[in-house]
C-alpha cells in the first residue's frame, strides 16, 4: 500500500510543479499591479485635483501618510470655506505681521514732534520769508528725492542703478526749497550750515549733495548765520 501510494506522488509532481509555479507568479504579478494602482491613486488625489460645481478644488477624503501633503489639504479645504480666491489671499496677507506692526500694536511705539523746525531753522526762515516772501514760495525740510530723482532715461525703475541713486539721497532733506509763486517751479535749495556740518559723516554727506545737485541741474546754496552781524551769509 505504501510503496503504492510512493509510485502515485511520484508519478504526479512532475506534472504539477509547473502549475504551481504559475500560480505563484500570478499571485505576485496581481499584488504588485493592485500597490501600484493604490500608490498612484493617492499620489493623483493632490497633483491632479478635480473641480465641483462651485469651481473649488476637491482633493478627496482619502489620508496621507505625508505632512507636507496634509498640510496642502488642510489649506485648500480652508480655501473651499472663503468667498474667493482673492478673500483667501487677501486673509493670509493680513495676518503676516512684520515687527514694526508688533511695536505699534504695544504701543508708545512713535511721538509726535512738537516743533517742524529747530529754533535756528525757524530764525532763518522769517528771514528768508521776509526777504524773498513776495517773489517765492518756501518750504522746509523737503526730502532730497522729491526734488532731483535718478535718471530714468539712462537707469530704468527697477534697475540696480537706480536704486543704488535713490537710496543715497532716500534718508536726506534739504533744509529748505524756493518756488516760483505762480507755478510752483523750483527755484532752489538752500541749506543752512551750523557746526553740525563740520563732522566728517556730515562733511561726506554735503559733498555727496553737492554733487548729485550739480549733476542734475539744480542750484543749491549753502547759508550761514553771521551772529555777529545778526545776518544770514550765503557761502556759495
Amino acid at each position: 500500500m505504501d510503496n503504492l501510494f510512493l509510485n502515485v506522488l511520484v508519478d504526479i509532481i512532475p506534472r504539477l510543479w509547473p502549475i504551481l509555479l504559475i500560480s505563484i507568479g500570478f499571485y505576485l504579478f496581481s499584488s504588485f499591479f493592485k500597490k501600484g494602482r493604490k500608490s498612484k491613486k493617492q499620489k493623483s488625489v493632490y497633483s491632479n485635483p478635480r473641480k465641483t460645481k462651485d469651481g473649488f478644488l476637491n482633493h478627496g477624503s482619502e489620508k496621507s501618510n505625508s505632512e507636507g501633503e496634509k498640510k496642502r489639504l488642510k489649506e485648500w479645504q480652508g480655501l473651499e470655506k472663503k468667498d474667493s480666491l482673492a478673500d483667501f489671499v487677501i486673509e493670509t496677507y493680513k495676518e503676516k505681521k512684520n515687527y514694526s506692526e508688533t511695536l505699534i500694536e504695544r504701543g508708545g511705539a512713535y511721538k509726535a514732534r512738537e516743533y517742524l523746525m529747530t529754533p535756528a531753522e525757524r530764525d532763518v526762515y522769517r528771514v528768508l520769508e521776509k526777504a524773498y516772501g513776495d517773489r517765492f514760495r518756501i518750504f522746509s525740510q523737503v526730502r532730497v528725492v522729491d526734488v532731483i530723482q535718478p535718471n530714468t532715461w539712462k537707469h530704468h525703475s527697477e534697475s540696480r542703478e537706480f536704486m543704488s541713486l535713490f537710496r543715497q539721497l532716500s534718508q536726506w532733506h534739504f533744509d529748505y526749497v524756493l518756488c516760483e509763486r505762480e507755478n510752483f517751479k523750483i527755484f532752489c535749495a538752500l541749506e543752512l550750515d551750523d557746526a553740525s556740518h563740520e563732522r566728517a559723516d556730515r562733511v561726506r554727506r554735503d559733498r555727496i549733495l553737492d554733487m548729485a545737485c550739480k549733476d542734475a541741474g539744480l542750484e543749491l546754496k549753502r547759508m550761514r548765520i553771521n551772529h555777529a552781524t545778526k545776518s544770514i551769509d550765503v557761502v556759495n
